[in-house]
């Protein structure tokens, strides 16, 4: 089968449009190190001859969304120090390269403000209720081939909840969360799909589980409990998953940065991918490789999405005419592992 683009799931919902920040959206004190160390070297002084400068104005754009931030403040800097408009447009494109990789986050940048259903900032978390009622008003697709995803083949619908976004930021009132998300899974309509909750912040998560077990409300479940990997940096996300309550969970281990080991109990899914963007990190088949033989002895599905714009395999890059690494007829044979979790259907779905 030959993919051409990435279409692992059936569909999204986004019941919550922002994100407060995490390693893929830089905050404001890590922007400014970044600003300080470019324009120290363009100016071939020391760090610390800036940063007081860099901070100082960077804290009179604090309210603008965080690409505008970049912007105005090394173009006033620049002024100010008498820096080419070259030079200053050079350090903005490497600063938003390097710390602004979120994909969400780069396209509320390009929408927001004017495209329906997208905030005003995007670290500016926003409600969308009713989001996923309209979803779970979709089609049941259990008897549905699939053919450009044969993975999902004799499954619900699987919708991923809050893919440009994230849910458990911490302005959403848990009250808004069950009424959006935990009473539509397990409504008429809901029930007929299974629902993907991924989130940065499963600390939150495993919180507002214990939250609806005090008012005798349970998980639903046909709700995934997910959290993101980065590196072995992040893996702390992974015991606060185990900690919700709740049948199904699964890891988006996703851009990977490092190899990474992974506490895999209590966890049915893995999925696994490489970056995609402009400024993408290298990534390693070898981790793939590894992340698959720690599934197979741990007994959890693993699927492999992509592996990014700049894959590699033993030390050699790989060139491939996919720029997302989305085809995988390009890919070594050994990594065309899709498996979807025991949780889903009660046996694993491999895409062959």
């Amino acid at each position: 089968m030959r993919n051409t683009k990435i279409q692992w799931c059936d569909d999204t919902c986004n019941p919550v449009m922002g994100c407060e920040g995490c390693e893929l959206w830089a905050s404001q004190n890590q922007i400014c190190r970044k600003i300080a160390e470019l324009l120290a070297a363009t100016l071939h002084i020391q760090t610390s001859g800036v940063s007081a400068t860099v901070k100082a104005t960077a804290d009179l754009f604090a309210d603008l969304p965080r690409k505008d931030l970049i912007a105005n403040t090394v173009r006033e800097i620049a002024r100010q120090r008498g820096l080419p408009e070259k030079q200053a447009e050079e350090i903005i494109a490497e600063v938003k390269g390097t710390l602004l990789k979120c994909y969400a986050g780069n396209v509320t940048s390009i929408r927001q403000g004017w495209h329906s259903g997208y905030p005003a900032t995007f670290e500016q978390p926003t409600c969308f209720p009713g989001r996923m009622a309209k979803a779970a008003a979709a089609s049941d697709l259990h008897e549905t081939e699939r053919a450009e995803k044969p993975w999902l083949n004799g499954l619900p619908r699987l919708i991923f909840v809050s893919d440009m976004g994230d849910a458990l930021s911490s302005t959403i009132p848990f009250e808004y969360l069950r009424e959006e998300i935990i009473s539509v899974a397990v409504s008429p309509n809901g029930l007929r799909h299974d629902w993907l909750w991924l989130t940065k912040r499963p600390r939150r998560m495993a919180e507002f589980s214990r939250w609806l077990s005090r008012r005798g409300v349970a998980w639903p479940n046909n709700l995934m409990a997910m959290t993101s990997v980065t590196s072995q940096r992040t893996l702390g996300r992974v015991e606060q998953l185990q900690r919700v309550n709740c049948r199904m969970r699964g890891l988006s281990v996703e851009p990977l940065w490092t190899p990474v080991t992974l506490p895999l109990e209590g966890i049915d899914w893995v999925i696994v991918g490489g970056e995609s963007g402009k400024g993408a990190e290298p990534f390693h088949l070898e981790w793939a490789s590894d992340i698959r033989e720690q599934c197979q002895r741990a007994g959890v599905a693993f699927f492999l999405k992509q592996p990014g714009r700049r894959p590699s395999c033993n030390g050699v890059a790989l060139e491939l005419d996919n720029l997302h690494g989305g085809d995988w007829i390009e890919w070594p044979e050994d990594l065309r592992v899709r498996e979807m979790p025991q949780a889903f259907r009660g046996e694993f779905a491999v895409a062959a």
